[in-house]
């Protein structure tokens, strides 16, 4: 069994990696958060031997902390290797432990394949597993990005729905802008204004092209 692999990057994937040691090339599967640490041309991984019946699997991480966790993971009821990866590759180690203690389900479940059934067992089990000196305090270290990505969602859903296309909604959604937005309706309001068409949509409206709900929620303009 292996502990740690360190080897030469040959190859570089979003779901592995393949490290040459002396002319042997080992594919190691990794998260998202460890593809982002991966830059050198040779590194370290430590690895999880994934053993069954019908497989050896290894699993590498940047760093102990991610691999303990990931572990973790997997000695939840009804959590794979697969859905432990896409969990660590939705947030990082700091952030999951935060939610956890804090019993944020609705937004672990953003995980995709991680329903609220199992997010809650997940909390259940872990909670209690979590080192006495972690505490909420600590706080989160990609909030902000969270919440961005969040409010980015809405825009596009609510733009949508009133008729726009993505494209059209890419050329005016400014990315770095979204952090300054305080909610959803002011996010609206703004983009709206460029794409100066407010008038239009209220033409809409008279010639009773719009449904029901669309002139609702233009009432919070």
């Amino acid at each position: 069994m292996f502990d740690y692999i360190r080897g030469k990057v040959t190859n570089k994937k979003v779901d592995y990696v393949t490290l040459d040691v002396n002319g042997i090339g080992y594919k190691i599967h990794i998260s998202l958060n460890t593809f982002d640490k991966v830059k050198e041309s040779e590194v370290r991984l430590y690895i999880h031997n994934y053993v069954r019946e019908d497989a050896f699997i290894l699993y590498g991480f940047y760093d102990e902390n991610e691999r303990e966790f990931f572990e973790k993971l997997l000695s939840v009821s009804g959590v794979g290797a697969k859905l432990a990866i896409a969990i660590l590759s939705t947030f990082n180690v700091k952030d999951l432990k935060h939610m956890i203690l804090n019993e944020d389900i609705n937004l672990l479940i953003k995980v995709p394949g991680l329903g609220v059934k199992k997010g809650k067992k997940l909390i259940l089990d872990i909670k209690d597993k979590l080192p006495v000196n972690f505490t909420l305090e600590d706080g989160f270290e990609n909030l902000d990005s969270i919440r961005v990505s969040e409010l980015e969602e809405n825009i596009y859903l609510a733009l949508e729905s009133l008729g726009y296309s993505s494209k059209d909604i890419d050329k005016f959604v400014e990315r770095e802008k979204i952090k300054d937005y305080k909610n959803i309706e002011e996010a609206i309001k703004d983009i709206l204004k460029k794409f100066k068409v407010k008038n239009n949509l209220f033409s809409n409206i008279r010639g009773g092209l719009w449904k029901k709900r669309d002139i609702l929620y233009l009432k919070h303009w």
